[in-house]
């Protein structure tokens, strides 16, 4: 996807219909059926032939770097780029394979390279937000997700950094107004609910620190929808694991008041272990 955008340089004085030509659209195939074994073959193929042209370093790199040989794609991408110095496209791959490999400075500056050359794409800002979040450079990442969600505001995964971040940071309402682009005001309250119970589903012992956080998932869901009986519920459980009898009567007979049904074989489920 990446080398269809990018434009690339051949070998000079190759005429049309050069089999160049044919072989550049079979790894252009590949790379979009995401075949990386069969790009991997057909680039070492191109550069065979036609060691002088970036587009089979590129794209050898990139196969490589999807099968997790990271060396030996950082060689290639690298080889790339001396062949065409304005090739952004290495310059994102190479950002992609650092960061997979937790080095997370040198994805900053191959993605930093890549937006110097000319890349502006949501893709970008949104993998230079998350190595800025990993370096702990919070507003650097915030202003990345930021500039992610203005090309593609409907691009949910740099709305979930945002919100990581706002929760992480205890501002709640922030962390909820983050997922409005991208998650209709029905829809947030589950949401918020499914990423509460990836908090303690499971997890083989109490994590206090999850459970609040959790917590407060559950407070943003109900706040939002104050008759989410399942919300209720949930948080019931919660609550019991924290210890709060008090809290968790009160929102289990909530819970049961909003959806009778809810009493329907809960000691056996969620209250199995707390139920009181």
């Amino acid at each position: 996807m990446l080398a269809d955008k990018q434009g690339h340089k051949t070998v000079s004085n190759i005429p049309e219909g050069n089999p160049y030509f044919e072989l550049k659209a079979t790894l252009q195939f590949f790379i979009s059926e995401k075949k990386w074994s069969n790009l991997e073959h057909s680039s070492r193929n191109m550069i065979a032939v036609y060691p002088d042209a970036d587009f089979g370093w590129f794209t050898l790199g990139l196969a490589l770097s999807r099968l997790g040989d990271y060396k030996a794609a950082i060689l290639n991408l690298k080889k790339a780029i001396y062949l065409n110095p304005d090739l952004m496209s290495a310059d994102y791959q190479l950002g992609i394979t650092n960061y997979r490999q937790q080095n997370y400075q040198q994805a900053i500056h191959h993605f930093e390279a890549a937006k110097m050359k000319g890349m502006d794409t949501h893709y970008l800002y949104y993998n230079l937000g998350n190595a800025w979040y990993k370096e702990g450079k919070v507003d650097s990442a915030i202003k990345c997700y930021l500039r992610s969600l203005s090309i593609c505001p409907d691009f949910t995964p740099a709305a979930y950094g945002l919100f990581r971040i706002y929760f992480s940071n205890h501002d709640y309402q922030n962390a909820v107004a983050s997922l409005r682009p991208v998650i209709s005001d029905d829809k947030l309250p589950s949401y918020l609910l499914a990423q509460a119970r990836l908090l303690y589903e499971n997890e083989s012992e109490t994590n206090f620190l999850k459970l609040r956080q959790a917590l407060k998932l559950l407070n943003s869901a109900i706040d939002l929808d104050d008759n989410f009986a399942l919300a209720y519920y949930e948080r019931a459980y919660v609550k019991a694991r924290l210890e709060d009898t008090i809290g968790f009567a009160q929102d289990k007979a909530m819970a049961f008041q909003l959806n009778p049904d809810l009493r329907k074989g809960h000691t056996s489920s969620l209250f199995s272990s707390y139920y009181i």
